[in-house]
């Protein structure tokens, strides 16, 4: 809901969908004051009929919005993910080497949130462990133009940190796991079978300058077949790991 407030505000601001934006809050407002002058059944019929017909206005608005699925990392700054992965029940995330997502302070969160409550639970996969002379290695760290950390470094460090995670005591499900394949790219869904779910799909291109110059998809129910897709590559994902629970 936070994420549609925002939409709407910057679309105002840029006078993008104004018509649209405008006949929903008349018709709302139409419908808003047929219940409280009236109390014919009629009217409340009719208030109804507008207002269903204000809402689909509105999710015509969502439709034709584009923007808010292609993203970049810049899009955590303003949306920080912290504030769902707090709240969540369930967290999968797919990271070939992780350590850019996987930071002390988002793991403690994942502690704090989903692990500290019953029926909660937290799935993460990173690729197995291999040398810096590996060509998984090699393909990796081409991805970016300036890599402060080779890649099986980054790697081998978020291996310890799933490793120690594994054996916190907590009142949600952990488990990771591991493969030997590189997709080229990450997955990060949130509460992805429940109202409000989302996953976030981001592409390693190739020789970025930065890790925030890569391109993420932000899909959620409404985005029909192609969520359901990428929720089934994580499981496909999932059920080609050796997995670790606590």
């Amino acid at each position: 809901m936070r994420r549609r407030v925002k939409q709407i505000l910057s679309d105002i601001r840029q006078r993008r969908h104004i018509d649209l934006y405008a006949t929903t809050l008349v018709v709302l407002v139409f419908a808003a004051l047929l219940i409280v002058g009236a109390d014919l059944p009629d009217s409340v019929r009719w208030s109804v009929l507008f207002a269903g017909l204000g809402f689909l206005l509105l999710r015509a608005a969502f439709a034709n919005h584009r923007e808010d699925r292609f993203l970049d990392r810049s899009d955590y700054d303003r949306n920080p993910i912290t504030d769902d992965l707090r709240t969540a029940k369930d967290v999968w995330i797919f990271a070939p080497v992780g350590s850019n997502f996987l930071t002390e302070e988002r793991c403690d969160i994942l502690r704090r949130g989903p692990l500290a409550r019953e029926g909660g639970s937290v799935r993460i996969v990173v690729l197995k462990q291999f040398d810096p002379g590996d060509p998984i290695s090699e393909q990796l760290d081409a991805l970016l133009d300036y890599p402060v950390q080779t890649a099986a470094d980054s790697l081998r460090e978020t291996r310890a940190r799933l490793a120690a995670m594994a054996k916190w005591q907590v009142k949600g499900t952990f488990a990771y796991g591991e493969i030997g394949f590189n997709p080229g790219f990450s997955l990060v869904a949130v509460n992805p079978h429940a109202a409000g779910g989302f996953a976030n799909v981001e592409f390693h291109g190739f020789r970025n300058d930065a890790i925030r110059s890569r391109m993420h998809i932000h899909l959620t129910r409404d985005d029909g077949a192609w969520y359901v897709y990428w929720l089934d590559q994580f499981e496909a994902i999932w059920r080609s790991t050796v997995t670790d629970e606590s």
